[in-house]
């Protein structure tokens, strides 16, 4: 199984914006068009594993980075299409 964590953008400027961040500190992340089961902002999302998580919450709040919203993206041995949660931000 491998776990994603996605953020959506109100704009593709700030999509551009939060990945050249993160890979500044050395994360693998990418920009990726949005899943049909996600309506929200410009189309563009910010993916990475969810193992480097943390680090990048203190990315974006170091760099006051603007995002729409948080998903979890985790797809199960042998499934192409990943099940989409919600993440708590708190």
């Amino acid at each position: 199984m491998m776990e994603y964590v996605i953020y959506t953008f109100k704009s593709s400027n700030f999509a551009y914006l939060a990945l050249s961040k993160v890979e500044s500190e050395n994360i693998r992340a990418r920009l990726v068009p949005l899943l049909p089961e996600i309506d929200a902002g410009c189309g563009l999302c910010l993916r990475y594993e969810k193992k480097f998580d943390e680090k990048v919450r203190e990315i974006f709040s170091k760099n006051k980075l603007d995002f729409d919203e948080k998903y979890m993206l985790i797809y199960k041995e042998n499934e192409r299409k990943p099940e989409v949660k919600a993440y708590d931000l708190s």
